[in-house]
């Protein structure tokens, strides 16, 4: 039986349901994400793409681009309730589903076809019916495997439906572009067209993939064979999250280590509310910062036991912080010492470091997820980790029932009224995008 794939993609999926919610915004270009100075565009409508916008350009390079566009905040609940909708009219036609995101899923849609004239007329059936639920339209790609099914649903968009039949493989792919290799982006593409790879073509021709390896490493094998439209994986309908975190992006530079503090202790907050809320633990913790000058750094620190407690990340995230300040403290008073300036400083371990420069973005991610956590071997912390799991019981069933300004700790309501709220409303919709993608 021949194996059979579909991708479903939403067009313009969040500026899609305005224009459905707002009638008034239909033929206008509408711009989704956050509405701040130093804001990020999460959707484009197609009349907004053709004055050049589009995912993840800063707002305020967008409003340059089409200053007369409808610019609206996202309504994650909104997205998520017609997401279900269209989740549930694929489990129509088959069970195998793995959901990508919000707007994007893979079906496997193998021995259904049969039920219909053909791979197209199923597209179809299911653009139909996403249609008349929803009032939304949805581009869709169906070939033999996961790689062709992405590709072709992103050929003919908006409302596009293309089949790359079997035996046709090498063909559809021969004339494009080497970008559209999955998982070739800018710098590889540099790399690959460096050795002369301009078009898919022109590694086809390879008889294996010794050539690419001097440009892509150990990468060679899989590029070789998604040139030739060779993609075994299974659509995996138990696809697990793997890692859980918040961000932000901030409208003023942060230098002061208090309001970091503040920082980091509501990013430990909300990923642990986050994991609890899944089921999940983690044994790994990173922090992500991102100077005033673009410059980005992160660090990361595997924990003897997996976790979901907000102690254990914020204490982590703070012992993170501190590292990595000291390390580029360390570097740069190294320089002085050469130039004869006077030694390094002796560090406190129970303050947050100041940082080396202003702070323009920064961010808690815990990976290494697992429904089950590592069984810890410190027996003088059993106490404490268990007190730490009743109180987060007990504030996660208040935070269910009376919201989540209903019960709060010192920090978390210091960060939440210092700004007006501004930041907390930014950070959690950063959230539940990250979450559900």
């Amino acid at each position: 039986m021949r194996r059979w794939i579909m991708h479903v993609d939403m067009d313009a999926f969040f500026a899609s349901v305005e224009q459905l919610d707002h009638p008034e915004y239909k033929g206008h270009p509408v711009i989704v994400g956050g509405l701040s100075s130093r804001g990020v565009v999460a959707t484009a409508s197609y009349e907004a793409r053709k004055f050049g916008v589009h995912s993840a350009m800063p707002i305020s390079r967008a409003k340059k681009l089409c200053p007369h566009g409808i610019y609206v905040y996202p309504n994650m609940v909104r997205y998520k309730e017609i997401s279900q909708i269209i989740h549930k009219v694929m489990e129509e036609f088959t069970p195998i589903i793995e959901p990508l995101s919000l707007d994007e899923a893979f079906l496997d849609v193998t021995g259904i076809t049969h039920k219909f004239t053909g791979p197209k007329a199923l597209g179809r059936a299911i653009k139909d019916r996403v249609f008349e639920e929803t009032g939304l339209i949805i581009s869709a790609g169906l070939a033999p495997n996961k790689f062709l099914a992405k590709l072709a649903s992103d050929l003919d968009k908006p409302d596009g439906l293309v089949v790359i039949p079997y035996g046709k493989e090498c063909e559809s792919l021969a004339n494009l572009p080497i970008k559209r290799i999955w998982g070739v982006g800018p710098s590889t593409e540099r790399r690959l067209k460096d050795g002369g790879f301009s078009i898919i073509k022109d590694i086809q021709v390879l008889p294996d993939e010794s050539a690419l390896v001097p440009y892509v490493g150990n990468q060679a094998r899989r590029v070789w064979e998604l040139a030739r439209g060779i993609d075994e994986r299974p659509v995996e309908t138990d696809r697990q999250i793997q890692s859980v975190g918040n961000e932000e992006t901030y409208e003023h530079d942060v230098e002061d280590p208090a309001a970091i503090d503040l920082e980091l202790h509501y990013f430990a907050n909300r990923v642990a509310k986050r994991l609890r809320k899944y089921g999940l633990m983690g044994h790994t913790v990173s922090i992500k910062v991102r100077y005033k000058d673009f410059k980005t750094v992160s660090r990361q620190k595997r924990l003897d036991s997996s976790t979901d407690q907000e102690r254990v990340i914020y204490d982590t995230s703070v012992l993170l912080w501190n590292k990595l300040m000291r390390d580029a403290l360390s570097t740069k008073q190294e320089e002085r010492e050469v130039m004869g300036a006077t030694p390094r400083p002796k560090f406190d371990n129970s303050i947050l470091e100041v940082p080396v420069k202003p702070i323009r973005l920064l961010g808690v991610t815990v990976s290494g997820l697992s429904t089950e956590g590592i069984v810890q071997d410190d027996l003088f912390s059993i106490g404490a980790d268990e007190k730490d799991e009743k109180l987060s019981t007990v504030l996660d069933s208040l935070s269910s029932k009376f919201g989540e300004g209903a019960i709060m700790s010192g920090a978390l309501w210091r960060r939440a009224h210092g700004d007006g709220g501004e930041r907390r409303k930014r950070s959690e919709l950063k959230a539940e995008i990250d979450l559900d993608n």
